[in-house]
């Protein structure tokens, strides 16, 4: 029986490019079952582009990464679908279908991948919109509902084959500070009560301190991870001086001008 704690993505000496331009330089890390882990760091760090190659959108130059064991990088045919199957995703803009109804967006990978009858479907749907707090809005479109409720329900459909993996691409993006503070408690109710491991891309500096568990900081100076961590004993203990400063939230000094009266 898998434990918490045990590893469940592996990245192992990942190298991407686009074109001739380096993003990675033989990048590894660890994710651990059960933990929210965050994927963070300054805009074009490539955040999102790790997280593309861990769900297998994107084929690595050169290296491995492992779902749950498996090798998503070169699986194909039906040990590819085993291991999608593994994994949830919400995208930063929710991606959510304007012409259905949530019940209908969060049966669409029940449709896909699950010989289900109908009523069953339809039961599943409302039970995952529940577990994110939208029941009772099964029959409301994208566009009748908030930002927030959104990305909730976006949520609600990466979880509708019960995957053990969530990655989540920027969810607090677009939203004011009070509905990211209560996506974020939806984040750690689900991790805590379901046991699901949570990936997620942001650079919200409150949604870091309130979820992460463990966080990895890219840094294109190097190609790679210039930090890993829990994010406080980053703040008040990183040896890197960029790090320090992005965890507190400060500018960097300016240079004082010369020749001046």
């Amino acid at each position: 029986m898998a434990e918490r704690g045990e590893t469940i993505i592996r990245v192992d000496e990942l190298t991407a490019r686009y074109g001739d331009r380096l993003i990675f330089d033989r990048l590894s890390c660890e994710v651990k079952r059960g933990e929210v882990f965050v994927i963070l760091g300054g805009s074009g760090c490539g955040k999102s582009t790790l997280l593309k190659h861990m769900i297998g959108l994107y084929r690595p130059a050169a290296g491995h990464i492992l779902i749950d064991g498996g090798d998503i990088t070169s699986a194909e045919g039906e040990a590819r679908r085993r291991l999608l199957r593994k994994i949830g995703v919400m995208y930063q803009s929710g991606a959510l279908f304007g012409s259905m109804t949530l019940q209908e967006n969060v049966r669409l990978p029940l449709e896909e991948f699950a010989d289900l009858p109908d009523d069953a479907m339809d039961a599943i749907a409302a039970s995952k919109l529940r577990l994110v707090q939208l029941e009772g809005f099964e029959r409301f479109y994208p566009s009748e509902i908030s930002g927030g409720m959104k990305k909730r329900a976006a949520i609600a459909r990466a979880m509708a084959l019960d995957p053990a993996i969530l990655f989540l691409d920027e969810p607090s993006a677009g939203l004011d500070p009070i509905t990211s503070a209560e996506l974020d408690q939806t984040i750690l109710r689900l991790a805590r009560t379901l046991g699901v491991t949570f990936v997620v891309v942001t650079h919200e500096l409150p949604s870091i301190y309130t979820i992460a568990d463990r966080v990895i900081m890219l840094d294109p100076r190097v190609h790679g991870i210039v930090a890993t961590g829990v994010p406080q004993e980053l703040r008040d203990h990183a040896t890197d001086e960029w790090v320090r400063r992005f965890f507190r939230r400060e500018a960097e000094p300016v240079a004082a001008a010369g020749g001046l009266a």
